[in-house]
């Protein structure tokens, strides 16, 4: 009866972690693409490359195909009417903002896109501000 109860309690912290992790990878996601749609559009190399970091991440890793479902949700949103989706991605960061270690792994990923190219443009600057501004992040300390 113990050992039952002990794996149905697993289950449902496991499924806790998820939920977590799914907050994360949503923001994540979304944070960089907002980068990525900085300059007007976004090109297949910035969502392969996201892609290839969310993946990389071990606390994410888990999400396989969803992770590639995300990026092409969000990036038709985006696509669709930028203003809607980027404040659907405003809302998927403020989720993480109270966790900080989620909040910084979320705006390092974004800066990581955004030097994708060699430098930051004066367009992604203002996203990444913005970002950290809502995570109570200063941006000065991650350049």
């Amino acid at each position: 009866m113990f050992g039952m109860f002990k794996k149905k309690t697993q289950k449902m912290a496991n499924a806790a972690k998820v939920m977590e992790n799914r907050d994360l990878m949503e923001a994540l996601v979304g944070g960089c693409l907002l980068v990525a749609a900085a300059d007007g559009e976004i090109d297949k190399d910035e969502t392969d490359k996201l892609d290839a970091l969310i993946r990389s991440n071990p606390n994410l890793k888990h999400f396989g195909g969803e992770i590639t479902q995300t990026i092409q949700r969000f990036t038709e949103q985006l696509e669709a009417g930028f203003r809607v989706g980027r404040l659907n991605i405003l809302r998927e960061i403020q989720d993480i903002a109270e966790n900080r270690e989620d909040a910084e792994t979320v705006f390092v990923n974004m800066l990581t896109v955004a030097e994708g190219d060699g430098e930051i443009c004066e367009k992604e600057m203002k996203v990444i501000e913005e970002v950290a501004g809502r995570l109570g992040l200063r941006t000065e300390d991650f350049m």
